[in-house]
């Protein structure tokens, strides 16, 4: 069993890639940070592969994950689970920062389906997991971008899924709602377990819909936790 996780280096895509290596995947770890992404390695060195790639770069991903897959026999899945966001007005946010939002939290996530999603059709199988936001279902004022962004990936989820679901592969949408991670300039751990989601928890739920009978696929799920405010 092999996975593409983004985000992998801190939080929920850490997490993610701790816990379906130790259930005994490979894990290609990717994200922007090789000092943290070593660590995260040095769990499981025989198993979680570290994949140096920057998504706000976007001529990075295409070549960097044709590289990485030349090398793999077999790819279970992908879990597009990077992004970032910035809570302020929106008159305030730089073009610069409005473009990288966008880019990180929606147009990444399609370039790594691009350049996954050929092997996956070749063995007419497959799982592609797109960690949304609850944001992209029910705005929230001074994150306007952000929830464009993952407004889009909704869109882009939902189509997806109802191309390639007649050659054996799924594609489910995943919309959280607070995550005690870093998010927002947070440290993980900070925030409450009463209105907030730990990231362990969430990683859990994720690997009980990728291990879903064959016959089976859960197109969308949101999880809050029971506490937050506002949903």
């Amino acid at each position: 069993m092999t996975w593409i996780i983004t985000g992998a280096s801190r939080g929920l895509g850490r997490h993610l890639s701790l816990q379906l290596a130790g259930r005994g995947a490979r894990v290609l770890a990717c994200a922007r940070d090789a000092a943290r992404l070593a660590e995260v390695a040095q769990a499981h060195p025989d198993r979680i592969v570290p994949l140096e790639i920057d998504l706000a770069d976007a001529a990075q991903i295409g070549p960097r994950l044709a590289a990485a897959l030349a090398r793999e026999t077999h790819v279970d899945g992908l879990v597009n689970n990077a992004g970032f966001g910035a809570y302020r007005p929106f008159v305030e946010h730089t073009a610069a920062e409005s473009i990288a939002l966008v880019q990180v939290n929606l147009t990444a996530a399609i370039q790594c389906c691009h350049a996954v999603l050929p092997r996956l059709l070749a063995q007419r199988s497959g799982h592609i997991v797109n960690i949304g936001s609850d944001i992209g279902r029910r705005p929230l004022a001074n994150m306007a971008v952000y929830a464009a962004a993952k407004h889009g990936l909704a869109g882009f989820s939902g189509s997806l899924l109802r191309e390639v679901k007649g050659h054996g592969i799924k594609v489910t949408l995943v919309n959280p709602g607070i995550i005690d991670t870093d998010f927002g300039g947070a440290a993980e751990g900070s925030r409450d377990e009463a209105w907030s989601l730990r990231p362990a928890a969430l990683a859990a739920l994720i690997v009980q819909l990728i291990e879903q009978p064959g016959n089976l696929v859960v197109d969308e799920a949101t999880v809050h936790p029971l506490g937050q405010d506002g949903f």
